[in-house]
């Protein structure tokens, strides 16, 4: 079965609550969407010119004093496509997380009790950046999508705190029996 490009969904996404340029979605997703699905200027590019192919979206240049910017919208069929995606089932996900990665192949005490207090120090930081992200989305004002990022956020915090608990709770462990 063919593996859909899940950029194409993304992209749609940002573009249902406006019609904005490829450096304002870059721009949207470094605010939001970053934590937990990331795309570069070589993928949202190339994908913006392949929705348009595809009818998917439309593009108008504008000119903002001299300088040309080309805005993207989203199409009927656009939309249409978005919500097939969207009411279809998730598929499984094969996460690549670098920490895993190292914590399988560890040898010894020293290296993994340097892999744990170097995870926890980092996702301690995340967990601060998402709890001022909390505060800021709590104090704004109202908004249709409010609730439903809250939600995705409270997700990603709720993760962070067990991971926290778990890694503390490893580094307190002194038992590695199986490595020198």
């Amino acid at each position: 079965m063919k593996t859909v490009n899940k950029t194409k969904y993304a992209i749609l996404g940002m573009l249902i609550e406006n019609p904005c340029t490829g450096y304002e979605i870059k721009s949207r997703m470094k605010k939001s969407t970053i934590y937990f699905w990331r795309e570069s200027d070589s993928t949202i590019y190339p994908m913006l010119k392949i929705l348009e192919q595809e009818g998917n979206a439309l593009s108008k240049e504008i000119y903002v004093g001299k300088k040309k910017k080309v805005v993207f919208s989203i199409t009927e069929a656009g939309q249409a496509e978005f919500k097939n995606w969207f009411k279809s089932p998730t598929k499984s996900e094969t996460p690549r997380n670098e920490f895993l990665l190292k914590l399988f192949f560890v040898a010894d005490k020293e290296d993994m009790t340097q892999l744990f207090e170097e995870r926890l120090e980092k996702i301690e930081q995340i967990y601060k950046e998402y709890k001022k992200i909390e505060n800021r989305l709590e104090s704004a004002t109202d908004s249709p999508r409010k609730i439903v990022r809250l939600k995705s956020l409270r997700y990603g915090i709720a993760h962070l705190e067990l991971e926290i608990q778990w890694l503390k709770k490893e580094l307190n462990d002194q038992e590695f029996s199986c490595i020198k």
